[in-house]
């Protein structure tokens, strides 16, 4: 079945290039073209549509607004803004409602490899009612202007540790949670580090986004409503987690790309629970209530109840929001049995980092510990290289850290 996109631009001269330019997916999309705000919505009412990307800079509803209207009555419509305009105002309103943000001109592979595996990634939802609640969430975690501006800096094809240091600079809180954190034993450093570019330098541009993102993620968590988890809980764990998969990658000699991917996965993979618990809480409170009282599997739990898990709903976030496929289809199975073909990949490391962790460190007494897949032993080679991974964590002493 082709779907339906629409684009929003008053422009004439830009939809008729975005035409043009967009011509070879006529086979698999249809697409529609709207020159106001009040025309989308107008076509929207007719037509359902996958996805819309609008312009920012338009007369009577600008882009923003549109874009926000989309989010309220069309919750499950991917939405992308793109704009050549470096107006800050604009770009910190269309933040909240928007999952991904181009700059305008965009290239033709990145705007359709963008929409496509934020398409995709509705397909890890199986469950309408649960897409729904998600969707329409307005103040969950939204990408923060440090990742945005961030992002806009690596699409420059040569980013730079130096401008990328001081848009993290700009914000002293998350300057000092990023100091804190890559100083802590999770990053294993032999030297402090004393400033973000250094940071960005030591550790690259990508392991800083996603921190980033994470420290975010969790922070927008602080002062919601009761949780049916505890956080600070949670966020250890996913830290641990990540460092965990650094020990992993390193000792396999994973490339750059994969090794940062991994810890990325790793870091993000319960992104899902927090996800759930803020717009499905009762159903979260049945199954945290069902996992204590008789020591069952988290997933498993939600899987009966909700008829998906937190790794599917984590993996449609990060999918909507851009972040590598390699990290959203981690993310999506780190709970999965089945091995991946090609030998260990960055979706490996992290299944064996969270077991490792659940395996080292008690995450929650009440909680039942996952077992090891016999499948995914017997494509690393039996328990001699868990073993000796499990030997390397511990090394790394990082028991007590942000607890």
């Amino acid at each position: 079945m082709k779907r339906n996109i629409l684009f929003v631009d008053d422009e004439p001269n830009i939809l008729q290039g975005l035409r043009r330019m967009l011509r070879p997916m006529r086979e698999k999309w249809d697409m529609h073209f709207a020159a106001s705000g009040a025309e989308a919505l107008e076509i929207m009412s007719r037509v359902p549509m996958d996805a819309v990307v609008s312009d920012m800079r338009m007369p009577g509803m600008d882009g923003p607004e549109l874009l926000r209207r989309v989010m309220r009555d069309y919750p499950d419509a991917v939405r992308f803004a793109l704009s050549g305009y470096s107006d800050q105002q604009l770009v910190g309103r269309s933040i909240a409602p928007t999952h991904q943000y181009l700059t305008k001109p965009c290239d033709e592979k990145k705007l359709i490899q963008s929409l496509e595996e934020a398409m995709n990634a509705r397909a890890f939802i199986s469950n309408k009612a649960v897409l729904e609640k998600i969707a329409s969430i307005e103040h969950l975690p939204v990408l923060p202007k440090a990742y945005v501006r961030i992002s806009d800096e690596l699409a420059k094809g040569d980013p730079s540790p130096k401008a990328v240091g001081e848009i993290v600079a700009e914000d002293a809180g998350l300057t000092a949670n990023i100091l804190k954190l890559v100083n802590s034993a999770y990053f294993g450093l032999s030297r402090a580090i004393a400033t973000p570019q250094q940071a960005v330098i030591v550790l690259g541009i990508n392991v800083i986004r996603s921190v980033i993102l994470s420290l975010h993620v969790f922070k927008s968590f602080e002062t919601s409503e009761e949780q049916s988890f505890s956080l600070s809980k949670l966020w250890s764990h996913c830290l641990r987690t990540a460092s965990i998969a650094r020990v992993i990658a390193q000792a396999e000699g994973l490339a750059k790309v994969e090794a940062d991917n991994a810890y990325i996965a790793a870091l993000l993979h319960d992104v899902g629970k927090l996800l759930l618990n803020a717009r499905c809480k009762s159903e979260c409170q049945d199954i945290y209530r069902e996992v204590r009282e008789n020591n069952r599997l988290v997933a498993e739990v939600e899987a009966e109840v909700l008829g998906l898990t937190h790794a599917q709903v984590g993996a449609y976030l990060l999918g909507l929001w851009g972040l590598p496929s390699t990290v959203v289809n981690a993310v999506a199975f780190h709970h999965s049995e089945t091995p991946e073909p090609g030998g260990l990949s960055p979706a490996g490391v992290a299944y064996f980092a969270n077991m490792l962790d659940h395996d080292i460190f008690i995450f929650n007494a009440h909680y039942a510990r996952p077992q090891l897949s016999a499948e995914r032993l017997a494509a690393i080679g039996g328990p001699d290289m868990i073993a000796r991974w499990r030997d390397a964590v511990v090394a790394l002493d990082i028991s007590e850290e942000g607890a």
